[in-house]
């Protein structure tokens, strides 16, 4: 596994080298329950908020009046307490990795190992942007590391003070054998890493690659041919011809990539799944179990990452211990649902449905749905209204209106009104007929202008307004006040309003149902999609696809050919019984008297169009003739373009009628003479 991992990472132009040395137990038989999973996904950390700069006039602080000698004895116990509690935390910890600390290893120290070195200072780096990780060192911080390792059974990258690997003998690539002449009288960590020093490395081949500048002699400015790197590198052995013959994977092996499409992989309190695509009939793809013991019991958290599914479900987070489920979706779906959270136990709790707003024409950022309330958050919309929520009493009525209790919307400020007249919030309070409005703060107000509504008791346009139905607070007493005729049509507006959001929670709720419906079914039965260039899966669609073509080909062949039935719809209602003569003559009559109706339906049509279009044309030659002198030469030149198509369009009626009648007359005739043919077959069978 070294060998390959090294020739791939050479391949790359990376300076890499195999290790030949020791290592401990877990390292060698690949145990890591004694590792952290690195495959735990991190919380997400929000953004951090920049202070607010300082105004510029500040209040002064309060005097302080408490005594600073007791403030100081409190402070000693809390610390003293404080250390008391770290003491125990320490010692529980120590406890812990005593037990958590795996068997002693009677052969510590002589488990051969190999693995990948990174050098940075190797001559044969093709990788111009290769940088080695940071490593911090503890007497200097300043030290640049120059080395690392990777382990080619897990792919993790170890720093070189790794206590996992505990000696190296030699290392290799393809152009030398260097052995190690630093072991064992120093550890890893303290080893120099510069091959050129014969003193620490001693190299097999003599005619090693040297630095180019150096071997050559050349200055900064000058430049480095190819035929001086041939010169550069003396040649003491022809290397044979490899002996591994040409690789070849197959598509259905590449996609295999585990023994059976899976592998477990034991972690410390985790246990890691990967499956093959397709393997699983979820489409899952990784699956990572968190338990609380070492033992791996009492799970209590698991991530589940999935693909290829229809419904573009891309992970799932599940908290065993409050039965809370996280989904995350990507983009694509008709509902634009970015994550579904739920607990499918409690039927009762909230469900929270986060969206992709910019593809939603309603600019919906997030719904929380539950039984007794419906919570909206918006983004970006035209209304500016960035927060909705409906309050819903449980009830036994039909209509869903009248269980609305209250509805609360908040909007963002719009700069082109004042803020006296811009509304921030509004309360529709539907049990006590009652709506209250709230507006914007004004600049350097402490205080902002609000307005109680009463309900008439007969919501309609035309409702008698009296100033008592209106109550409220006027933060700036100075500014023109609203008169009574503002304040109705601002009533009618309000009502009006109420009446949308009525309607809209119909929607909103009809909507949320369908979603959670969707989702039952999706999870019941999920499907999965496979992309039109998978070869392994489309071949087989692609042959079923070209069968069902040319069976649709063939049957359109066979009607083109075959003369179309046209007493067929007329016979099914003798459910597949002989016709005797009489029963064939009254299909016939119905055949010809729905074929004579359907023409004549059709002739009526176009009749009346062009009736209509000529009393148009008449009705506009009056007019112009009553009203010439008063039109301007423009509006007279678009009377005259309206005219002419009129016109247009009643020759193309009058065309559309005669070619009408035409084809009624030759098919007429043609059905009257296949009727006698059509007969003689019906009444032989």
């Amino acid at each position: 596994m070294a060998t390959l991992l090294c020739s791939i990472l050479i391949g790359f132009g990376f300076p890499a080298l195999v290790v030949s040395g020791y290592a401990t137990r877990e390292v060698t038989t690949n145990d890591q329950k004694r590792v952290k999973c690195p495959y735990i996904p991190r919380e997400k950390v929000d953004k951090v908020q920049v202070a607010e700069p300082n105004p510029k006039y500040n209040l002064k602080e309060k005097p302080f009046l408490k005594s600073q000698f007791l403030e100081n004895v409190e402070q000693r116990k809390i610390d003293a307490e404080n250390e008391i509690l770290d003491e125990i935390q320490r010692e529980k910890q120590l406890e812990l990795d005593k037990l958590e600390r795996p068997p002693i290893d009677p052969e510590n120290g002589l488990r051969t190992h190999a693995w990948i070195v990174m050098l940075k200072t190797a001559p044969w780096c093709y990788k111009e942007e290769f940088q080695l990780p940071e490593e911090q060192d503890d007497d200097d911080e300043n030290i640049e590391p120059v080395a690392f390792f990777i382990e080619p059974s897990t792919g993790f990258i170890h720093e070189i003070a790794d206590p996992c690997y505990q000696g190296i003998e030699s290392i290799w690539n393809h152009q030398n054998y260097y052995v190690n002449r630093q072991y064992p009288n120093i550890s890893i960590k303290e080893m120099k890493w510069d091959l050129s020093d014969t003193e620490k490395w001693e190299h097999f081949l003599p005619g090693e690659p040297l630095e180019l500048r150096k071997e050559l002699k050349l200055d900064e400015g000058e430049e480095v041919t190819p035929e001086d790197e041939i010169l550069a590198v003396e040649k003491h052995l022809d290397m044979p011809s490899s002996w591994v013959q040409l690789l070849h994977i197959s598509a259905t092996d590449f996609e295999e990539r585990f023994i059976d499409g899976e592998k477990k992989e034991f972690y410390k309190y985790a246990i890691y799944e990967r499956f093959a695509p397709y393997k699983k009939v979820d489409g899952l793809m990784k699956g990572l179990t968190l338990y609380e013991t070492l033992e791996y019991e009492n799970p209590h958290t698991v991530f589940e990452w999935y693909k290829n599914r229809d419904d573009l479900m891309k992970s799932v987070n599940r908290n065993l211990k409050t039965g809370e489920v996280i989904e995350e979706f990507h983009k694509g779906r008709c509902d634009s649902l970015k994550t579904f959270i739920y607990f499918p136990q409690d039927e009762n709790h909230e469900i929270i449905m986060k969206f992709y707003s910019k593809s939603r024409f309603d600019c919906t950022k997030e719904i929380v749905y539950h039984s007794t309330y419906i919570e909206e958050f918006y983004e970006k919309r035209r209304d500016l209204l960035h927060y909705r929520k409906f309050f819903v009493k449980d009830s036994h009525l039909d209509s869903v209106s009248l269980c609305i209790e209250k509805i609360i919307e908040k909007f963002h400020r719009n700069e082109t009104k004042s803020a006296n007249h811009d509304i921030a919030t509004r309360h529709f309070n539907r049990n006590d007929n009652k709506i209250f409005v709230q507006f914007h703060y004004d600049d350097d107000a402490i205080t902002a202008t609000t307005k109680l509504f009463r309900k008439p008791p007969r919501c309609d346009e035309d409702f008698e307004f009296d100033s008592k139905m209106v109550d409220g607070y006027v933060a700036d007493p100075w500014a023109p006040q609203t008169n009574d005729l503002k304040l109705y049509y601002l009533l009618q507006s309000l009502l009006k309003d109420e009446e949308k959001c009525v309607d809209f929670f119909h929607t909103r709720d009809a909507e949320m149902k369908e979603i959670l419906e969707v989702r039952k079914s999706q999870l019941a039965k999920p499907l999965l999609k496979f992309s039109i260039f998978d070869p392994l899966r489309n071949d087989s669609a692609r042959k079923l696809r070209i069968q069902r073509y040319e069976q649709m080909k063939t049957r359109e062949l066979l009607a083109k050919n075959q003369q179309a039935d046209f007493l067929a719809p007329y016979l099914v209602r003798f459910e597949n019984k002989q016709p005797n003569s009489s029963e064939v003559e009254i299909a016939i009559q119905d055949c010809l008297r729905d074929f004579k109706k359907g023409y004549t339906d059709m002739e009526n049509e176009l009749q009346r169009r062009y009736d209509e279009s000529t009393s148009e044309m008449n009705s506009l030659k009056r007019f112009l003739h009553r009203y010439m002198d008063q039109f301007s030469v423009q509006e007279y030149e678009n009377f005259i373009v309206e005219g002419e198509n009129i016109e247009r369009y009643r020759k193309i009626i009058q065309q559309r009628i005669v070619a009408v009648k035409e084809e009624a007359n030759r098919k007429y005739k043609n059905l009257i003479d296949a009727i006698p043919l059509r007969v003689k077959e019906i009444l032989k069978t």
